[in-house]
């Protein structure tokens, strides 16, 4: 259904503040960009590789073919997720990883950090030296189904519904389109309509909008990240509304995926 790598980063120091999304991506550019840019003017802007660039594609194009998974927490632990021919970047992404924890360093005090680790599909690949690993991906499948469970939504989802961006009530539809079209997007197919009717029964709800914020350093101004939370218990799920729900824990639901937004879990 779709291929997809896991590059975990372990670490013991913690952050000065709860989201640390905007912190681990921009630090991850900055460094992605060293290791990988050979254009002498370091200007993305009428670059001559950017069609076969890492950064651009990762940064720049309109769509990125990867997310953050983060916690709330200001604990430096996150995961970044490749999919499909982006697979094949990760060695760039575990080097850019590791230049910018050590070398490039974190926050805009530049904070370096000695202790951490980093594995790739669940392989050891740096504990202070780096190893050997195999870059064979993984393939999603689902091979059990829940008719009912409880949707734990664990990072905000920043969706529209409506025309207007969800604040404190988020329907099963809204998700499913949401998942649907990033997955046709991270493979590559044509953009369609969900292809069937979801069915199911919703028994509770307990959601709110949380706020986030980020400062752009290209715009010069803050940028707003907030989305919804919480939890919805579902029963009678149809199978293929849980399957893709089940896809969506790994591919990231909404806006800003690359941020470590659209955290979802079917518990």
């Amino acid at each position: 259904m779709i291929n997809y790598s896991v590059i975990d980063v372990k670490s013991q120091f913690v952050m000065p503040y709860e989201f640390i999304g905007s912190t681990v991506r921009g630090a991850l550019g900055v460094a992605l960009k060293k290791v990988v840019c050979i254009n002498p003017s370091f200007e993305c802007t009428g670059c001559f590789a950017k069609e076969n660039c890492t950064f651009y594609d990762f940064y720049e194009s309109d769509f990125a073919k990867f997310r953050l998974k983060i916690s709330l927490s200001p604990k430096l632990d996150f995961k970044i997720i490749l999919f499909e021919e982006k697979i094949k970047e990760a060695p760039f992404i575990i080097s850019a990883v590791y230049k910018a924890l050590k070398e490039t360093g974190i926050t805009k005090n530049r904070i370096k950090i000695d202790n951490f680790v980093i594995l790739y599909n669940n392989q050891l690949v740096y504990d202070g030296e780096f190893k050997k690993f195999d870059n064979k991906p993984f393939e999603f499948e689902v091979n059990d189904y829940k008719k009912d469970f409880t949707l734990k939504i664990n990072t905000p989802i920043r969706i529209k519904q409506n025309g207007r961006f969800v604040k404190n009530d988020l329907s099963l539809e809204t998700l499913l389109r949401s998942i649907n079209h990033r997955f046709l997007k991270l493979t590559n197919r044509e953009i369609q309509k969900l292809p069937f009717t979801p069915k199911y029964e919703e028994v509770y709800k307990n959601l709110y909008f949380k706020e986030l914020t980020r400062f752009s350093n290209r715009q010069k101004t803050k940028m707003n990240l907030g989305g919804v939370m919480g939890e919805i218990i579902y029963k009678n799920v149809d199978e293929n509304s849980y399957k893709m729900l089940r896809l969506g824990e790994i591919i990231g639901v909404g806006k800003q995926v690359t941020f470590g937004l659209g955290d979802i879990k079917v518990e």
